[in-house]
């Protein structure tokens, strides 16, 4: 019988930085700033940034060599759209022999030092649990306190406890991605997932509805983070090509959706295939907002909702 390899880190931190020198600063010393009582690491991945971003994670791994482990590329992997950049972090990540990963990109960070002590505490004590999420603060480019306590919606009336993945769906969750700590136990079934679902315009919600098929989230109802809205990212200066661009691949996203869920979320599967009427809906309302009205009325004709009242409170409606 051979002794098992001690685990070297509990948790390895996911940080993908491109240009993001002006915000990077805040965002490694939240990692180092982390008080707890086991070993972590940030796997910080610069993508061939063309800033100072690569020369500020140079100091900071200079400085904290236990805890920042560079990769730095001289071609952009994101830009290929081949999985690269995901695979190089996998793989990094399951080098460190960690059980729980968190996440964090270069513009984020995270506000409490004891942020990972916490979210790893309480995932040791529920075997069940496979996700921790958090509150987080909403900030400026320089920041300024937008929202001291909001994001999208974490959770129903951001009641702190236990959820599955039903209640993901029902009552329309979503993770602040930098709040996340996730147990890694079942990485290989959870990829294969997340590549079945894989899509340009979802970030991080197909990773949430994979791990959750194999366990539940605790939603801690504390401030651990602070996410920043930068007015110039393509995310927000793009946001109504994107919102049009998935409301057109929902044909496609549900059924795959649908196709991963374990068969104790049946009823899941069978609500997201039989509800072709909100697809068109959100069709519908992502051609209002890019002002094509009557491709937006074609599609309130395909989900049956054709009363000339409703469709006039939908053009010119909020």
């Amino acid at each position: 019988m051979t002794s098992q390899t001690p685990l070297k880190y509990k948790v390895a931190i996911n940080c993908l930085v491109y240009n993001h020198e002006p915000y990077l600063r805040d965002c490694l010393e939240g990692f180092v700033m982390q008080q707890t009582d086991f070993p972590f690491v940030a796997i910080v991945h610069d993508d061939a940034s063309t800033d100072h971003s690569a020369d500020i994670i140079r100091e900071y791994a200079a400085k904290y060599p236990d805890i920042i482990h560079p990769i730095y590329e001289t071609e952009n992997q994101w830009s290929k759209s081949d999985g690269s950049l995901t695979k190089i972090m996998d793989d990094a990540i399951d080098a460190t022999g960690a059980k729980y990963v968190a996440i964090c990109e270069g513009d984020d960070y995270w506000t409490d030092p004891l942020k990972l002590q916490k979210q790893v505490d309480i995932l040791e004590t529920d075997e069940t649990l496979i996700i921790c999420c958090t509150a987080c603060a909403v900030v400026d480019n320089n920041k300024n306190i937008i929202e001291e306590k909001r994001y999208l919606p974490v959770v129903k009336n951001n009641r702190e406890g236990k959820y599955n993945l039903r209640d993901f769906f029902v009552q329309a969750h979503q993770y602040p991605t930098a709040s996340v700590v996730y147990r890694c136990n079942h990485s290989f079934e959870v990829r294969k997932k997340v590549e079945v679902m894989r899509n340009p315009y979802m970030g991080d919600w197909p990773l949430w509805i994979a791990l959750l098929c194999f366990g539940d989230s605790y939603y801690l109802d504390q401030v651990t983070m602070s996410y920043r809205i930068n007015p110039t990212s393509v995310t927000n200066t793009n946001a109504k090509v994107r919102g049009l661009g998935l409301a057109r691949e929902n044909f496609k996203l549900i059924p795959a959706v649908a196709s991963v869920l374990p068969v104790q979320y049946c009823d899941v599967r069978k609500n997201l295939l039989n509800d072709n009427a909100w697809m068109w809906y959100r069709l519908a309302v992502a051609y209002k907002k890019n002002k094509y009205y009557v491709r937006m009325i074609y599609c309130l004709i395909r989900c049956e909702l054709k009363s000339p009242l409703f469709i006039y409170r939908t053009l010119y409606g909020k």
